[in-house]
């Protein structure tokens, strides 16, 4: 190998590993999981103040580190999986698996356009009535007409310990006695429980390391696009940095990132529901979302770092911009009527999410002429709202996301 070509590392070779904290910034010794990623700016910011001290010389004499704090982004492809324990973490909860990782077990069912019934009932992690009402789930099949398809849980009735109700939305084929059927599905719903990660920045090229301790991700933002991959960037407020020649885990060598698809917006968007039914008079060209976990760091007297990180309100906000076909919408913002979203994304092989904003008012709406040879296009921002009249106490929340598809642990 010729030596002497290259004067310093590539970001090209940069690998990010991470893993998830028992104690706020301390580094788990637990195994650490390498993460996909487009790019990183995380940062360790210190502060420092200098003396302001009248002396004969007129010059400074010193400088004192006074605080610190580390951020930074990692800007991300929408991938199933690899990013879940981050999504909870944003969503200051934890996943809720139905089954075994997200699968249940296999029974017999007869299907009708609205009721999927059990030869026997399933139980334990796997039993109907853990599935919540207006939750998401795809149904396996193997032979099946209904194989592979997505169906939603009736949003007002419950499932009994052998019939799911579905939404009539998402009607199944009638057919009887089908076996192997399997049920893929994992809920999270925004909560008020922080967790917080040690992120390393491996630069195995040069032998150097960067640790993070103590990273929360205190947003999230994504834009589904027609023409587009499906992006998103997580950002991090956390307590400090650790360099050294060697990793700072201790758990055993890294755990490899999943090789699920990435996901876009043309063939990975599937679902598009506007105030409880799929939108069928308009399309959307664009869909943002943001999430803002309402984190602020916490600094003390003799902690160089953050001492904590406290919580503040859970805030959902996005952007739609529609082609303009009729006034439907533009009329619900300016009568101030709540609607709903919902979203799914997949990739290839049918894993991906339903993601549900149960309670949204649209707060800004335009409707402009741009020029010739353009559409006319109805441009809206939205912020979503706890659902607060939900008769089911565990649906009054902001944002869901169901997953659906191979099994993840989580």
């Amino acid at each position: 190998m010729t030596t002497g070509i290259s004067v310093g590392a590539s970001a090209d070779r940069v690998q990010l590993a991470y893993a998830t904290e028992a104690q706020f910034g301390v580094v788990p010794v637990t195994q650490p999981k390498f993460l996909r990623m487009q790019s990183e700016s995380l940062t360790f910011n210190v502060t420092k103040e200098t003396d302001k001290e009248l002396n004969a010389t007129a010059e400074q004499t010193s400088t004192t580190s006074t605080g610190a704090q580390a951020d930074g982004d990692l800007k991300v492809h929408m991938q199933y999986g690899e990013y879940d324990p981050l999504f909870a973490a944003v969503l200051r909860s934890a996943w809720n698996a139905y089954g075994t990782n997200g699968v249940g077990t296999a029974f017999t069912a007869d299907f009708a356009a609205t009721t999927i019934t059990a030869d026997v009932a399933p139980v334990g992690a796997s039993a109907f009535t853990s599935l919540q009402r207006g939750q998401w789930f795809r149904l396996d099949a193997a032979g099946s007409v209904n194989d592979g398809k997505l169906f939603r849980v009736h949003p007002l009735t419950a499932p009994t310990a052998t019939v799911i109700t579905l939404d009539p939305n998402t009607p199944a084929v009638v057919e009887t006695d089908v076996a192997d059927c399997t049920i893929s599905s994992s809920r999270l719903k925004n909560g008020v429980t922080l967790t917080s990660f040690t992120f390393e920045r491996q630069i195995a090229e040069v032998s150097q390391y960067f640790a993070f301790p103590g990273m929360l991700p205190s947003k999230f933002s994504t834009e589904f696009a027609s023409r587009a991959l499906t992006d998103g960037t997580f950002t991090f407020l956390g307590k400090g940095m650790q360099r050294d020649d060697a990793t700072h885990f201790t758990g055993g060598a890294p755990l490899e990132s999943l090789t699920h698809d990435i996901q876009n917006g043309v063939t990975g968007v599937g679902t598009i529901w506007e105030d409880g039914a799929p939108l069928v008079n308009t399309r959307i060209k664009k869909m943002g979302i943001n999430l803002d976990s309402g984190l602020r760091a916490q600094d003390a007297l003799g902690v160089f770092g953050l001492a904590g990180v406290g919580i503040g309100t859970f805030v959902v906000s996005g952007t739609l911009e529609v082609y303009f076909k009729d006034g439907v919408m533009f009329d619900k913002y300016l009568n101030d009527t709540y609607t709903s979203i919902n979203l799914s994304t997949q990739d290839s092989a049918g894993n991906g999410y339903v993601i549900t904003l149960p309670r949204v008012m649209l707060t800004k709406a335009t409707v402009m002429a741009g020029g010739r040879n353009t559409d006319l296009m109805a441009s809206f921002e939205y912020t979503a709202y706890r659902d607060v009249n939900n008769t089911v106490p565990a649906l009054r929340a902001t944002m869901f996301m169901d997953r659906f598809g191979a099994p993840v642990a989580s």
